[in-house]
């Protein structure tokens, strides 16, 4: 019985079902579909966006169309410009709600901005707009459009695509340029891209990530034009670029070189140590920091297109002569631990960064004495260096290894360190595994390196000495006199010599070492402090011509000093 009555539900259904189908079916005449009726937007009909919350919703409401035989009704809002040229390509459309049947449909103030910008409007102007719905039922559709005026904020970017550039001509993959703003965090006319450019092919500026973003070239005397013919350089490598959509105006910097240079490098000032270029915007290297303190990125080996840290940020980067321009308070990086990193500058996005990574630790120790064990740091692959000098004697007994209490792989050196008289004085051994301690040849203050990887032991000491001159004089610096100063364990140099009044002093090993009045010392000081540095100031302190001793006692680090200057 129940079989029976489900199989009479099944015909009564597929029955209503097939009237119903039949009723639709009846001619497009028999039936009308009413105009939707706008809401307006807001009292004043005047939609201001609101940059501050580009997440926000924006809604678009009506009244609903009516099916006199009762169909469902479907709706699309289409915005355009007041009496469009071409209603066929509007400037934006969206489904309603609900899969299309919703009497109101929602855009993000995000998406709003960026499609009035993709349509070529300019931020801040009242833009005249018409915004419609258009229901569809079956195959008859109504509309009802409205005007409303519309401000956009200004959150504009540009993007370059083409043969030329490392992403091709996808313009949907299009690198995005940075939009430069000033130390008030105001938006400049100005946007910056580091690429890698193919020699003579083409590429164009972009106003958004689309098929139909208006599309910048050059005109015949190389300015920003819309539609404009591809831009080229004549030299494949990478560049910045720099556009200023003000002046509409493009110009290029080649860059063959990035590099960091500073005190906290082997090299100090005087020699840079290279990035390598991975590729849209981004350079790499592993790179050793010998010492604490401050470096620069440079470009081109040269000292141009250098770039400096932004104060109260832990890694944004920014060009030194940008900064200068627009307010930045900016300074070297300053680097606070000695080691081996890896090191990743990023030139792309809103934001340029440098990083720092140190490597995974490795253990290495000199061993004095069987006793005392001073921590090498890792300042490169499989290289180890003292950070500070080793106050050293000749009854020392020193091995290198792993382990600070010497249970670890043991090295010595194969040869002899020794004594000598230039400024200067060090030299490169092989190193073995094995337990024969070593000893230095005279006391000083040593600097070790060990590299595991070649079997290289490298030392040096300095020899100090006293300069004295005077600068009003004939011959002035030239007709200086320079007394060798003699080594005392540990850290101090002595001498005795015939001093003028009125004479500059210095301590010099020329030109590693450089001890003079620094911004916290006293020039004129008989007994007093030094620091290391070429820019510190030239000692002033003898009155009267006299014999004097001198005594110097350095920091293991040699960056600071005291002295004292007594008359015999």
């Amino acid at each position: 019985m129940k079989i029976k009555n489900i199989l009479f539900i099944l015909m009564v259904t597929l029955l209503a079902w097939s009237c119903e189908e039949e009723s639709n079916l009846q001619p497009e005449g028999n039936w009308e579909l009413s105009e939707p009726t706008l809401v307006q937007l807001n009292d004043g009909n005047k939609l201001v966006l609101d940059e501050s919350a580009p997440l926000s919703k924006i809604e678009f409401k009506w009244n609903p169309a009516v099916s006199s035989a009762g169909y469902g009704v479907y709706y699309t809002v289409v915005i355009d410009s007041l009496n469009a040229a071409d209603t066929n390509h509007p400037i934006l459309s969206l489904q309603a709600e609900d899969a299309g049947k919703s009497t109101s449909a929602f855009i993000s103030t995000l998406a709003l901005n960026e499609a009035l910008y993709m349509a070529g409007f300019e931020p801040g102007e009242d833009i005249e707009l018409q915004w419609s719905v258009v229901a569809s039922c079956l195959s008859k559709t109504s509309s009802k459009q409205a005007s409303v005026t519309m401000v956009r904020y200004d959150d504009d970017n540009l993007y370059l695509s083409g043969r030329a550039t490392e992403i091709g001509d996808d313009v949907n993959k299009a690198i995005l340029m940075k939009r430069l703003l000033n130390a008030a965090g105001d938006k400049l006319n100005l946007y910056e891209a580091y690429t890698q450019l193919k020699a003579n092919e083409g590429f164009m500026v972009y106003n958004g990530r689309s098929s139909n973003a208006v599309a910048y070239g050059l005109d015949t005397e190389g300015n920003l034009v819309r539609n404009g013919q591809p831009i080229t350089v004549d030299n494949e490598g990478i560049y910045r670029i720099n556009i200023d959509f003000e002046a509409m105006s493009i110009s290029f910097f080649k860059i063959d070189r990035l590099a960091l240079i500073g005190d906290a490098l082997e090299g100090g000032w005087d020699a840079d140590e290279a990035l390598t270029y991975k590729g849209m915007g981004v350079w790499q290297a592993d790179l050793s920091f010998i010492r604490p303190g401050g470096y620069i990125i440079r470009a081109n080996n040269d000292w141009q297109g250098i770039m400096k840290q932004v104060n109260g940020t832990p890694d944004e980067v920014v060009l030194e002569d940008f900064a200068n321009a627009q307010g930045y308070s900016i300074d070297n990086f300053q680097q606070s631990e000695a080691g081996y990193y890896s090191v990743t500058l990023s030139l792309t996005g809103k934001k340029y960064t440098l990083n720092l990574e140190k490597a995974p630790e490795q253990q290495m120790y000199v061993i004095v004495n069987g006793t005392d064990a001073y921590n090498m740091t890792l300042v490169g692959d499989g290289r180890f260096a003292t950070t500070s000098y080793l106050a050293l004697q000749t009854t020392d007994n020193i091995l290198i290894n792993t382990k600070s209490d010497g249970s670890g792989t043991s090295y010595s050196i194969d040869g002899a360190m020794e004594q000598g008289d230039s400024d200067k004085v060090g030299n490169t051994l092989s190193i073995v595994e094995g337990s024969n301690s070593f000893s230095p040849a005279v006391d000083q203050a040593y600097r070790f390196e060990v590299d595991v990887k070649n079997s290289e032991f490298k030392w040096h000491y300095y020899n100090l000495k006293l300069f004295h001159w005077d600068d009003d004089a004939e011959g002035g610096w030239d007709a200086k006199t320079e007394t060798l100063m003699t080594y005392s364990h540990p850290y101090v140099f002595t001498a005795t010599a015939d001093l003028q009044a009125d004479f500059e002093s210095k301590f010099f090993s020329p030109w590693d070492i450089q001890f003079g009045a620094g911004a916290n010392d006293d020039k004129t000081a008989l007994v007093g402090t030094a620091t290391n540095d070429s820019g510190a100031s030239n000692l002033q302190n003898i009155l009267s011509s006299a014999t004097y001793t001198i005594k110097l006692t350095v920091a293991p680090d040699f960056s600071t000093a005291n002295y004292e200057f007594v008359a015999q």
